[in-house]
């Protein structure tokens, strides 16, 4: 079937909402508490889910939690645990206030997008469904996206706050629908008939076509300039959000995805991209940022400037990367400045935050059969790097042999600087990956820093769920699927 008529087919019930009388509807979940002990779901709950549709996989599958809930009934470490955490997630209540106009105020609204809570019960009730085989966690995932996809019918592209809020939750609204993949497969919703931006003409179709019309208008739309503009820990999640949104809609080449553009960029005229080319775009734009080609337009203190008060006068001053020493240097100008050699061993959130979202990013590529992100590492010495600042004049820095390494910047903070880690999630993912395939000394020092069971924050999900594994084991590589266009 074509995807014309398959449009068509779906453009049945129309309905237009305008904003000015969109209804919200606040309805929440209560999950009754789960009585007795935990078990997983048995041959014949696996047989029926494996008929369906396959996830993609994001940062798990339905097959690799099932692996997880058998270790977890049989009491192993840090299985049970974790398992035992996501359930109490996934049984809270999910009555957060939707709005048809989603405005950003702080960076923990709207409440049903933050990842300590509405996105952390969301998720938690995904990963569920698969630890548990309970149909009932799949159901009320599928609600309260469509819950999502019908009220929010816009979200703000005036308030900044919303290109961070969205970059930091749209991973988690992926990866549950992602899945519930074989449970909504051919189930109908409502949502909105097509990926305009503004556009609030909603209506009743196939579950998933419609959540990936709302993604591509709304989230993708919002932290696409983000993901241009910044390259602090805001273009990093950005990027992320980017990445998941195109990855989700590989099977949508109907889709032209709109990047926003800041005014320094192309005049600020956007770009359009179909999901294969937006993947693309998304990681190239991390690449290039952790090695220092990209320039940070949204700071009046950018490192990019190469001059002011961010810039230590005791040293030279340093571009927005991840230099040789490993230092997050558009995020170290927040406490300290974008030129030191080392931290000062205070914890600082944004280079953790920073370097969270950017594990998130790798951990996708990885997936799809790509470990650059992961291995990057940029060894061209560059002494007359020139470029545009934001201030629209030429500078000249000098890029050294080993900048754009992950690792080295997760070491800059664990060993260099002896800084507590905070972001427990996150680590697990990276540790799962570097344990096995590290090019510095020091990874074996990363545990004595995880606080088990790893929780949610501004960038990984219950890594530990998904990612820990118990100290006798030795971690398989992820399933890999190919990326969009692949």
């Amino acid at each position: 079937m074509t995807v014309k008529n398959r449009v068509v087919m779906r453009r049945v019930n129309r309905v237009t909402f305008l904003l000015g009388l969109a209804v919200v509807v606040l309805i929440g979940f209560a999950s009754s508490a789960r009585v007795g002990a935990f078990s997983a779901p048995d041959a014949e709950e696996r047989a029926a889910q494996d008929e369906r549709p396959a996830s993609r996989g994001y940062l798990t599958t339905p097959e690799e939690l099932r692996v997880i809930a058998q270790k977890a009934a049989e009491g192993i470490e840090p299985y049970k645990s974790a398992v035992a955490d996501v359930l109490d997630a996934a049984n809270a209540g999910w009555g957060y206030e939707l709005n048809a106009s989603e405005r950003c105020p702080n960076s923990r609204n709207p409440a049903w997008v933050h990842n300590e809570r509405g996105i952390r019960r969301l998720y938690a009730r995904a990963l569920a469904y698969h630890l548990t085989g309970e149909e009932h966690y799949a159901e009320e995932v599928r609600h309260i996206l469509e819950r999502i996809m019908t009220q929010v019918l816009i979200i703000s592209d005036v308030e900044q706050q919303c290109r961070l809020n969205f970059s930091w939750g749209t991973p988690e609204l992926v990866a549950s629908a992602d899945l519930i993949e074989a449970y909504w497969a051919d189930m109908t919703c409502t949502g909105p008939l097509n990926t305009v931006y503004g556009d609030m003409t909603i209506g009743t179709g196939d579950c998933k076509w419609l959540f990936q019309n709302w993604l591509a208008k709304n989230p993708y739309y919002i932290v696409s300039y983000a993901a241009e503009e910044n390259q602090s820990n805001w273009g990093a999640a950005a990027t992320t959000a980017a990445a998941y949104i195109a990855d989700y809609l590989w099977d949508r080449p109907d889709i032209q995805l709109i990047q926003r553009l800041p005014p320094e960029l192309n005049g600020g005229i956007p770009m359009t991209y179909s999901p294969a080319e937006a993947y693309e775009r998304a990681n190239q734009l991390a690449l290039d940022r952790m090695n220092g080609y990209r320039v940070d337009f949204h700071s009046s203190r950018s490192c990019d400037y190469m001059e002011g008060p961010q810039q230590h006068p005791d040293w030279p001053p340093v571009k927005s990367q991840i230099t040789e020493r490993g230092i997050v240097s558009e995020d170290a100008r927040r406490d300290e400045y974008c030129n030191i050699p080392v931290y000062d061993g205070t914890y600082q959130n944004y280079p953790q935050v920073h370097l969270g979202n950017l594990i998130q990013q790798c951990e996708l590529m990885w997936r799809r059969g790509d470990s650059s992100c992961y291995d990057n590492i940029d060894n061209t010495d560059l002494p007359n790097y020139t470029f545009i600042g934001p201030d629209g004049r030429e500078k000249t820095t000098h890029l050294y042999p080993g900048r754009g390494s992950l690792e080295r910047a997760i070491n800059a903070i664990i060993i260099d600087s002896k800084t507590e880690w905070r972001h427990d999630s996150a680590l697990e993912v990276a540790y799962r990956y570097y344990v096995q395939r590290h090019q510095f000394d020091g990874v074996e020092q990363w545990p004595a820093q995880l606080n088990r069971p790893g929780e949610c924050a501004q960038d990984v999900c219950f890594g530990t769920l998904t990612h820990g594994f118990a100290s006798d084991e030795q971690p398989d590589p992820p399933p890999v699927v190919p990326p969009p266009g692949g």
